[in-house]
């Protein structure tokens, strides 16, 4: 479509001192009198032309205001009552112009006008591109970044600046995917609609290879045809032989929706100019044919969601890291695995060492080739060092080649490996051999393995193996074991930790240790427990395990809490609440109101230390329980931090009284949280108790009175914390933390 100057066309045809009325055609007319022109507002389509015709008086028409979109004037002319034609004047620019009659004081006196000449641009077409021709989508991303205005405001001010205004003058041709074609581009570069939206480093060029200068109609798209776009590289045109015109492959949908400056057709795919980068660093490894051991190897490490993550982008979750990835091909595994001596690829895959593999071949920042300096080192996901070695074109990661870098994806860079980085396999067996732990994960769990949850394995305080699994069923890796040596076994809950359990088998294969999570259908719901100081070969004098119970009534967990446990040869064991798993230097936050821990109890008195938690200290308590399940310490009372508890006998079955840090009277709740209602566990069959049952808040909610082990009912009580007081005997009362599920 040609752009037209405002065209003024003058039919004075003078005969003496006016003009023939008669020869003043126009689409509409405006009659100048005193002081008046009528009508005062006019509204006309671009185009259309407007004559001036003067009844009354002496008067101009000047239509030079700074504002209109194009200047007009028509000379000062007396006017009669027969009607003098001024003239006409066609207005082929849309806009609102002003307008009056400058001669003397007649603008001061009213003498003003408005002309607004509406047209259709793109801006107005895209706004109704939902419904039948499917691309909304597009049509949003499109007002957003070029010109257009919403509500009677341009967009914010995140987006950039582009020189292309849909609701100008110059002619453009938009050819818009539909909205099929960018729910694809939303999970493949894994964003949110409004994240992609604001995608800026990539959507205005994106966008710009969608757009053609000039005015395409469905007829003017011949086969053959290079259209040059406003990003700079050409869209291919072909037409197949059932007529169907295609751009760079993508079908042609709907056909000349045609705009006062340009056309939209839309589209069934997304056109993506030539040049540009994956979309995930995980997207180049899953479509490449030579990283299918690679892309095991990270699905099942769980790496896919953090290598698909939009760092600069996604504001809809956690914050994800850039990566660059080091990725070994194919054949580099084939390599690896023979040489160190396993049967097969698949073998080195499941076994337990490729997780430390894999993340050897990860760092989570973005480096390019040209930051691949001789000598840089650089830190892995693992904490390993990546040494680099550039020798002319030659460029090695821990003396793997490098042999193809840079390739690049909108979250990190890919550089390819013609080795898999050289590993240290450790010892699988110690003085005592090895242990082998064995995971599971219930196929009930509607996840994917223990999502974020992992097992942590400690010889004298040192981890010496974290693992995790993928995929539910059942997953095994083995620790070396030596004598003399204390081992802990710490479950981190990532969430779903009711589906997970584990065992600990020995060298001879004999369980020392078994603990899943609870049904929640079944029973009480609680993550695996941890176990602590259990000891390779036994050469440690053992009575079993004592059963240590946290109880926390705010659901902080302890934060940063935790005890050590003491014997006359100093400390055996100890718990760290919420210790920093992933190396952020923060704690990591795991709330609970109850949590459970088994503990290898020796002859002996033990010494019972509490590292008191960081917040509500007053909200926590524990209690002890020897191998034989009875009450040998207690401190769980609301409002009162809990304390030590010094020269315990744990092991010795001549104790039969509890040490309790209260008194010396054994009572204990059961079951403690209850669902429908507990017992008073410890008194005379035949001896009356008295319970009130107070709020947080400090309102009693509950009041009953039993005998012995009579049920008390807490089936009314809304879930959550009490504070129970038990009256019984002559004068004796208990305070208990009370959990109602």
């Amino acid at each position: 479509m040609k752009q037209h100057p405002l065209r003024f066309v003058f039919f004075l045809l003078v005969t003496g001192m006016g003009t023939a009325w008669g020869q003043c055609e126009a689409d509409a007319t405006i009659y100048l009198t005193d002081y008046t022109f009528t009508p005062t507002n006019l509204t006309i389509a671009v185009g259309q032309t407007i004559a001036f015709v003067n009844a009354e008086g002496t008067h101009n028409v000047d239509g030079t205001a700074a504002n209109n979109p194009v200047s007009f004037f028509l000379e000062e002319t007396g006017g009669n009552i027969d009607g003098v034609c001024m003239g006409t004047v066609t207005f082929d620019v849309p806009g609102v112009y002003s307008f009056n009659s400058s001669v003397g004081l007649q603008p001061e006196l009213g003498m003003t006008g408005t002309i607004i000449v509406d047209a259709e641009t793109l801006c107005d077409k895209l706004v109704n591109l939902s419904g039948a021709y499917d691309a909304g989508q597009s049509s949003w991303a499109f007002r957003s970044y070029f010109g257009c205005v919403w509500f009677g405001q341009f967009p914010s001010e995140g987006f950039p600046s582009t020189n292309v205004n849909l609701n100008g003058l110059e002619e453009y041709t938009l050819f818009l995917p539909k909205n099929a074609a960018i729910e694809e581009l939303q999970e493949l570069l894994n964003l949110g609609q409004f994240d992609l939206l604001y995608f800026s480093e990539g959507m205005v060029d994106g966008l710009s290879y969608h757009m053609v200068p000039g005015m395409y109609l469905a007829e003017d798209l011949q086969d053959g045809a290079m259209l040059p776009t406003v990003e700079g590289q050409d869209i291919a045109v072909s037409v197949d032989s059932e007529g169907t015109v295609l751009l760079n492959g993508a079908t042609l949908l709907h056909e000349d929706i045609v705009a006062f400056n340009g056309v939209i057709h839309v589209i069934d795919e997304v056109l993506v100019p030539p040049g540009y980068p994956a979309a995930t660093t995980w997207d180049f490894i899953e479509q490449s044919p030579d990283h299918s051991y690679f892309e095991q190897a990270l699905l099942a490490e769980g790496f896919k969601d953090d290598l698909r993550g939009q760092p600069f982008y996604n504001d809809n979750g956690p914050p994800a890291a850039a990566f660059t990835v080091f990725a070994p091909t194919d054949d580099a595994f084939n390599a690896f695995a023979e040489a160190n001596g396993f049967a097969s690829v698949d073998e080195l895959l499941d076994s337990q060492f490729i997780d430390d593999i894999v993340q050897a071949h990860l760092v989570v920042s973005v480096v390019p080739s040209e930051d691949l300096t001789d000598g840089s080192v650089l830190s892995a996901y693992n904490g390993e060092p990546i040494d680099v070695e550039v020798e002319g074109e030659t460029i090695t990661a821990n003396t793997a080649p490098v042999v193809d870098p840079d390739v690049l994806a909108f979250n990190g860079v890919v550089h390819v490996l013609g080795d898999v980085m050289p590993f240290e396999f450790p010892a699988v067996e110690g003085t005592c051999g090895a242990w082998t732990i064995v995971m599971t994960c219930d196929p009930s769990d509607f996840g994917a393995g223990w999502q974020g949850s992992s097992l942590h394995v400690y010889a004298d305080g040192e981890e010496i193996a974290v693992e995790s699994m993928a995929s539910n069923g059942t997953e095994s890796f083995s620790v070396p074991v030596d004598a003399g040596s204390r081992m802990d076994v710490v479950y981190a809950d990532g969430g779903n930790g009711i589906w997970h359990g584990y065992s600990i088998l020995d060298n001879n294969g004999q369980e020392l240790f078994s603990s899943s999570g609870f049904n929640p259908n079944m029973g009480e719901a609680q993550p695996p427990m941890d176990v602590y100081r259990l000891e390779p070969c036994n050469e440690k004098t053992s009575c079993g395990l004592m059963e240590v119970t946290f109880f926390d009534g705010d659901g902080y967990g302890w934060y940063a809490g935790g005890m050590q446990f003491y014997s006359d040869e100093g400390l055996e064991s100890q718990i760290v609440f919420n210790p920093d798993f992933d190396g952020d230097g923060y704690f990591d936050y795991i709330g609970f109101f109850s949590r459970t821990a088994m503990v290898n109890v020796w002859e002996g008195e033990v010494d019972f230390v509490v590292t008191l938690p960081v917040a509500y200290a007053d909200q926590c308590g524990y209690e002890v329980r020897n191998p034989d399940g009875d009450l040998v310490v207690e401190d769980n009372v609301l409002g009162q931090n809990p304390g030590n508890a010094l020269n315990v006998t744990v092991c010795d079955p001549s104790v039969s009284a509890t040490t309790n840090l209260e008194a010396q009277r054994e009572l204990q709740v059961h079951p403690n949280p209850a669902t429908t209602s507990c017992q008073l566990q410890g008194l005379n069959a035949q001896e009356p108790w008295e319970a009130q049952v107070f709020g947080l808040d400090g309102r009693l909610v509950l009041q009953q009175s039993g005998v012995g082990t009579e049920p008390m009912s807490v089936e009314g009580l809304t879930p959550g914390l009490y504070h129970l007081i038990v009256q019984f005997g002559e004068g004796e009362d208990r305070n208990f933390r009370l959990i109602k599920n």
